[in-house]
């Protein structure tokens, strides 16, 4: 829950909207949890410093650009996805999980 906990206080840091967590626990060996925010270009970039400063040894790959509106942080057991607003709405992550929704964050 440490990790989690502290992906969350980045985003938060950040100003990310609409945090999301989601639970997998019981459905991926993959990974714990999912954690959706939606941020701009420049929000994103920020995030992305943010972890790579922060948990520099939990990040096992960062995919994707900001360009690109989607942004992914493995960091394991638990992996982050930023999203521009429109490409939140049009991957449609939120309806996709909503039945293992673990929590949201304002």
């Amino acid at each position: 829950m440490p990790l989690l906990q502290k992906a969350i206080e980045i985003l938060e840091k950040v100003n990310a909207k609409d945090i999301a967590v989601f639970e997998f626990l019981e459905q991926s060996p993959f990974y714990d949890y999912f954690v959706v925010g939606t941020v701009n270009e420049r929000a994103g970039s920020a995030a992305v410093g943010y972890f790579t400063k922060e948990l520099r040894d939990q990040i096992k790959h960062v995919e994707g650009k900001d360009e690109t509106g989607w942004v992914l942080i493995d960091l394991g057991d638990v992996v982050v996805h930023l999203f521009r607003e429109e490409e939140r709405h049009f991957y449609g992550f939120d309806k996709r999980f909503m039945e293992i929704k673990k929590g949201i964050k304002s």
